[in-house]
């Protein structure tokens, strides 16, 4: 896991960032909003200790998106963090999964297929929601390879791990979504406790939702 500070003025409230898979911080960098932004990407593995990063903040806002919110639940779980809110976007706490995220064959095909450039055309093209959108989605500096064995880890990890506990307030679902299906979102978080809001957005929301902050507050 990696962590950066893309706002560090020392603010009273920190926005915490869990990225999507195969993103680095440019993503986190296109976010605006006054408060302290601290971006997490890169679930290769869990070892980096955050609890230091978050230390000393009057309230901590947790949005994740995508494979980010697996991963950060998974990354919480037995730490005690509390969480002025928690906000999910775009993802599911069974990202493996025909009904509740994505079809097993499609996440493994993805990762199987991610050194052909056409495959991770295709990808980014979905994630956006088409030509016109891909021009405002940041992309990311990584590697091809390295974003391979981030996925194929996460798959590993996600088979062998039971569902991780539910931290999220609410769960925002885009209906234009073609990486996590609107349809599998919906049947995922009507099992929890979570509060469920639809936008007219793709995969990648944060085009039109550029400051972080503005979809805690829709539901």
């Amino acid at each position: 896991m990696n962590a950066a500070f893309i706002r560090q003025n020392h603010t009273p409230v920190l926005e915490l960032f869990f990225n999507g898979w195969s993103m680095d911080d440019c993503v986190a960098h296109a976010l605006a909003g006054a408060d302290d932004l601290l971006a997490v990407w890169d679930y290769t593995s869990f070892d980096l200790d955050l609890l230091p990063l978050l230390a000393g903040y009057r309230e901590i806002r947790l949005t994740a998106w995508s494979l980010g919110v697996w991963s950060a639940a998974k990354y919480f779980e037995n730490k005690e963090v509390a969480f002025a809110d928690a906000v999910a976007v775009n993802g599911t706490l069974q990202p493996v999964s025909a009904e509740y995220g994505i079809a097993p064959d499609i996440f493994a095909g993805t990762a199987a297929n991610w050194l052909e450039e056409r495959a991770r055309e295709r990808f980014n093209l979905r994630l956006a929601g088409g030509r016109a959108e891909l021009a405002a989605f940041p992309g990311s500096g990584r590697s091809a390879e390295s974003q391979q064995n981030e996925l194929n880890s996460l798959l590993h990890n996600i088979m062998e791990s039971l569902i991780p506990a539910n931290l999220f307030r609410l769960a925002v679902i885009g209906s234009r979504d073609r990486i996590f299906s609107p349809a599998a979102q919906r049947a995922a978080w009507q099992m929890t406790e979570s509060r469920i809001v639809e936008i007219d957005s793709p995969h990648y929301p944060f085009a039109l939702y550029p400051e972080v902050a503005e979809l805690g507050k829709l539901g």
